[in-house]
């Protein structure tokens, strides 16, 4: 078994029913289809469905194809950057040194009550992507609705994933696409003992040494990894588990080892939380930009976004795309 193969067994260890939704993977493999050259199509969907599970690494490139794509008539491949959809988080300078500013949070995090361990995990968060229609005549309109996620599962792998639609905060719903109004469910998944799609099964560790291990047993992470490779392992752990302050403070620790990380600045995030956010820009070459935003009184993650910055010869987006955004949310 090459590393290739070994990564999507380890991104999709259970087998894919014929009910099952597109994964992430195999949505942007059709939008790709759908966009290259020669390919006609009157009028094609593509409804974003919540992300099991991240195909890491290996995918990367793949996952660039994000939110809903709407053609009709003509197909154009270079976007304007007015199609860009989500504005760029607007950044304050931060006095301090990176390990100083996060020395900061570590502190913060210290003094934020532990999370209860429960029988059930449920982590709740909001997914923002750019939604982009090209009508016949090539014009471009994009519309941004977030979906708001929530994941509850148990210790014997049962649970369910429920995806509502939030309101439209960008643009408007183009005519002919699949309409949903703020609270609507667009996906509802049960899934029975043994078949929760959750690529951290195990307990995330409280102390940055073993955290760094148990991300890399999982992802295949090495001492060559990039940061933008850390960033989104802890993206994709988040996305499984609800924090503890230990945990929290483990993932500050490790973050402060990693090479290539600054400060950003301080930031609002897209639902009005103000925050840190540490950026490194590593991934392929320093194609991507990678944010993860922490709250500025407690120290905990917040959420984190993609910023495609341009360079890659079969990425027909422009630079400074930012291509998701996702924010956790506190659960009673």
């Amino acid at each position: 078994m090459d590393e290739l193969e070994r990564r999507i067994r380890i991104a999709n260890p259970r087998a894919v029913r014929r009910d099952s939704p597109l994964s992430e993977r195999a949505e942007a493999d059709l939008g790709s289809l759908i966009a290259s050259p020669g390919m006609r199509t009157e009028s094609i969907a593509i409804r974003s469905r919540p992300r099991y599970v991240r195909t890491l690494l290996g995918a990367m490139v793949a996952a660039l194809v994000v939110g809903v794509l709407i053609v009709t008539g003509n197909v154009i491949h270079e976007p304007s950057a007015s199609a860009a959809g989500l504005p760029l988080l607007e950044e304050t300078p931060v006095d301090g040194t990176t390990p100083e500013i996060i020395d900061r949070m570590i502190m913060a995090s210290r003094a934020n009550p532990a999370v209860k361990a429960l029988p059930k995990r449920r982590i709740s968060y909001e997914t923002w992507s750019a939604n982009i229609t090209v009508g016949e005549d090539s014009t471009v309109d994009v519309f941004v609705q977030p979906q708001e996620i929530e994941r509850v599962w148990s210790d014997d792998l049962s649970g369910e994933i429920v995806t509502r639609a939030g309101a439209v905060t960008m643009g408007e719903q183009p005519s002919g696409a699949p309409s949903y109004a703020p609270g609507d469910v667009v996906d509802k998944s049960s899934f029975a003992r043994g078949e929760y799609p959750v690529l951290f099964p195990e307990p995330p560790p409280s102390t940055a040494a073993d955290l760094r291990v148990y991300l890399a047993g999982v992802l295949g992470l090495t001492e060559v990894s990039t940061a933008g490779e850390w960033f989104k392992a802890i993206q994709d752990l988040r996305t499984d588990w609800p924090l503890t302050s230990a945990q929290n403070e483990a993932i500050l620790t490790l973050i402060k080892t990693l090479p290539d990380v600054t400060v950003a600045g301080t930031v609002t995030d897209r639902i009005g939380r103000p925050g840190i956010a540490l950026q490194t820009e590593t991934r392929a070459g320093g194609k991507f930009r990678d944010l993860l935003i922490f709250d500025s009184y407690t120290g905990l993650l917040n959420s984190a976004e993609d910023v495609y910055l341009g360079g890659l010869d079969d990425i027909d987006l422009p630079a400074m795309t930012v291509l998701n955004y996702t924010a956790w949310k506190a659960v009673e």
